[in-house]
């Protein structure tokens, strides 16, 4: 599993492409407000996936990884649905002479939700490396159009196009690469597609809290704080990799083998690896952060609110990883409705710190809006859980301590490093 893990992180790391891992070449050829807007994109196509496709990711996740022929047809509904979905978003958009970035958002969104849906299956089908393989021929493709983009000075609006032509290329092969599973069964689509879409204000509450404050920002700062905050935000994202190899490689094992999850306790061994990975994973984040600030400069902006921003959202990431280990436990209960309420009022709670919060401490606040987010959405998430399944032992206060000890450890150092 350890393997899987690593992989899937890998992939999550590849899934994302040049896009987050090279975003410093992207600084080079992009003005300060270019790169705020196409941080906009990026995170506006994240929020439309879960809706044009309607959450069927879950559902294939959760009724796939159970009986995977079931699951193959729901691959094939959900795939019809997305494209006419999306296709109409688009062509709606068009029609209302809508901002061209927003329409590429809507653009790539379909895209990535049309491979989602594919790669969803061949994580139930366990093809790992497959999966793996896939987004690594991404992840080149998007890094060689970036380095291209870079040598040929493209503008904001090219290297988009160019972009979404990748994702979109991506997609045909992924699903494509899934007809030998093609059938022609008929299965009760009705709960399935019930329980998809009770999960999509989950999905668009879970972007609101992941992306909102750049939007935020722009209303209240302009368009240079975004371009600031998705610059800490990026760095403090890669943690998010290992949360992504978690995510996907803990459910679809958790829900084969439920009981034996929770007799070995594997919430609190993973957790404790999750802590101590984090950790060190730091480490060299921040080492490479202060190289480039003595000499090379390849981030361009080194303001002194950059450090605390960066550990203020890894801070936040890492709860979110928390966070997994007790949303495991609804979604294998399918209950939809409460995760989707838990985030909702996670984001409200979002929203109303971040405005709040921005007018006394600018960037920073947006930062910590987030953080104190997080931590009633893990909260929340741990409480329900411990109510659905009374069984349920897993401790957060050592592995909190731990990881906050650390942090301010290497945020001391590394203070006094610039």
């Amino acid at each position: 599993m350890k393997t899987d893990i690593l992989l899937y992180a890998a992939s999550t790391a590849f899934n994302k492409g040049a896009v987050l891992l090279f975003f410093p070449l992207l600084t080079q050829f992009l003005s300060l407000p270019d790169f705020g807007i196409w941080s906009l994109v990026i995170v506006i196509s994240n929020l439309l996936v879960p809706i044009v496709m309607l959450n069927g990711s879950a559902a294939i996740l959760r009724e796939g990884s159970e009986d995977q022929v079931k699951g193959a047809k729901i691959l094939q509904n959900f795939v019809i649905i997305t494209i006419l979905l999306s296709g109409g978003a688009y062509f709606t958009g068009k029609a209302l002479s809508l901002d061209d970035w927003f329409l590429y958002a809507i653009a790539i969104s379909s895209a990535e939700a049309v491979s989602q849906l594919a790669l969803t299956f061949i994580r139930v089908q366990e093809k790992v490396k497959l999966y793996f393989l896939l987004n690594l021929l991404k992840m080149l493709s998007l890094l060689g159009l970036i380095i291209y983009a870079k040598k040929m000075e493209f503008d904001l609006y090219l290297l988009l196009y160019y972009h979404f032509y990748i994702v979109i290329i991506f997609a045909t092969i992924s699903i494509i690469l899934q007809y030998k599973n093609y059938t022609s069964i008929n299965i009760d689509f009705n709960p399935v597609l019930l329980f998809s879409l009770a999960l999509i204000p989950h999905g668009a509450s879970q972007w609101i809290m992941s992306s909102s404050d750049r939007l935020i920002l722009k209303y209240v700062l302009g368009v240079d704080s975004v371009g600031v905050y998705s610059l800490a935000y990026n760095i403090a994202l890669i943690l998010a990799l290992l949360n992504s190899g978690l995510s996907m490689a803990l459910p679809t094992y958790m829900i084969k083998n439920y009981n034996k999850w929770k007799e070995s306790d594997f919430d609190n061994k993973f957790i404790s690896y999750y802590t101590y990975v984090s950790i060190l994973t730091l480490i060299p984040i921040v080492s490479l952060y202060i190289i480039d600030f003595k000499f090379f400069g390849f981030l361009g902006y080194y303001e002194n609110e950059m450090l605390p921003l960066i550990f203020v959202l890894y801070f936040s990431i890492y709860i979110l990883g928390l966070y997994c280990f007790f949303a495991n436990y609804l979604f294998y209960h399918k209950k939809a409705g409460i995760i989707s309420k838990i985030t909702f009022s996670a984001a409200f709670l979002n929203i109303f710190f971040t405005f709040f919060l921005i007018k006394y401490f600018g960037v920073i606040g947006a930062a910590l809006g987030t953080f104190f987010a997080y931590i009633y959405y893990l909260l929340m998430t741990r409480h329900q859980a411990e109510k659905i399944d009374r069984s349920i032992s897993i401790s957060l206060t050592k592995p909190i301590i731990v990881f906050s000890f650390f942090l301010c450890l290497i945020y001391i150092g590394a203070d006094n490093a610039m």
